[in-house]
């Protein structure tokens, strides 16, 4: 929480000084990043894990870079279930596991972030909104052309939120931007 504080003077012949004090707290803005091209349909993504997404879909496996813009490196030698186990909702992929969320359920999304805001997937509504202390503090709308399904995760360190549902056009990430 901050404080700001600002002294009026009354321009009569009278000077009187008043300090008013505000008490606020600087809420999170959220930067939508273009995400390139990644497949036609994917299965699921990864809860981000040191700043990658891992993308599996029936063409291939994707590895998003984050950043302030995306890269997505390709592997088109693994496709579809031949490295994710659906049942326990992992991928193995370069000696690295990742959680994967998307047609098979979130049952590990990061629906809570560390700095305690929740996010607050609405599939019927098609809107994805951070509560922090129980009222929206951003919400924004996403189109989901399949209608399948949709997921949605913070990061581990609460920098970014992904949206997945099946259609690469519909596949967004969030970053976190403080303002003043």
């Amino acid at each position: 929480m901050m404080q700001y504080c600002q002294w009026i003077t009354d321009p009569g012949m009278i000077r009187l000084q008043v300090a008013i004090v505000v008490n606020f707290v600087i809420m999170p803005q959220w930067r939508q990043i273009s995400v390139p091209p990644i497949c036609e349909r994917a299965i699921g993504f990864s809860v981000p894990s040191e700043n990658k997404v891992l993308v599996i879909s029936y063409e291939g496996t994707h590895l998003l870079n984050l950043g302030a813009s995306i890269t997505v490196e390709t592997d088109e030698s693994f496709r579809e279930y031949d490295i994710y186990d659906h049942d326990g909702g992992t991928a193995n992929y370069r000696g690295k596991e990742y959680i994967i969320i998307g047609l098979y359920g979130s049952r590990e999304s990061i629906l809570r972030s560390p700095q305690g805001e929740m996010l607050v997937l609405d599939t019927t509504a098609e809107t994805l909104s951070v509560l922090k202390d129980r009222s929206s503090s951003w919400q924004t709308r996403y189109e989901n052309f399949s209608g399948d399904w949709a997921a949605a995760t913070f990061s581990p360190d609460g920098h970014y939120i992904v949206l997945g549902c099946p259609y690469d056009f519909d596949f967004r990430v969030f970053e976190r931007m403080l303002t003043d």
